[in-house]
């Protein structure tokens, strides 16, 4: 998997408040498309998010994703929103395949807030530059641990 710097929204970001280098707690930098010429008007853009230590059954993440047409935008304008409930497995992939449709301005930000923070484990996003979320064998998911692939079941 390549995946550019710039266009990473967390790595490492936790439940618990630890951002992961980020700026606030929850709420990434703003990342940019810049290196599409029409965001949202081309084929789907995949977004990858997942979790390292998954959710507990009573545990759920409320991810929102928002635009704007400069980085030095405060708030921006939202894209979507994505309420993910446990239980997941560890490294979990979750909330959006592809970046929203309605995504047509050059700079995305990301937020996500707890409900509960029961379990261990951190966020990764980033928009990435192929889909890593299809199926590589019937009824199993590619998962890498510690550099060797682990195929899991997924039902």
């Amino acid at each position: 998997m390549i995946i550019d710097s710039n266009t990473v929204f967390f790595d490492g970001a936790t439940k618990d408040g630890n951002n992961g280098g980020q700026t606030e707690n929850g709420k990434s930098g703003w990342v940019p498309l810049t290196g599409f010429l029409n965001p949202g008007q081309v084929g789907p853009i995949p977004i990858h998010i997942s979790l390292s230590g998954g959710l507990e059954k009573d545990e759920s993440l409320d991810f929102t994703l928002k635009q704007a047409d400069s980085k030095d935008e405060t708030g921006g304008e939202e894209a979507g929103t994505m309420t993910v409930k446990g239980p997941l497995r560890p490294g979990g992939t979750v909330a959006w395949r592809f970046i929203p449709r309605g995504v047509t301005k050059p700079w995305m930000k990301l937020e996500f807030t707890a409900s509960v923070t029961t379990s261990s484990g951190s966020v990764f996003a980033a928009i990435v530059r192929e889909d890593l979320t299809g199926s590589y064998q019937d009824n199993t998911d590619l998962l890498i641990d510690k550099g060797r692939p682990q195929y899991q079941a997924t039902a």
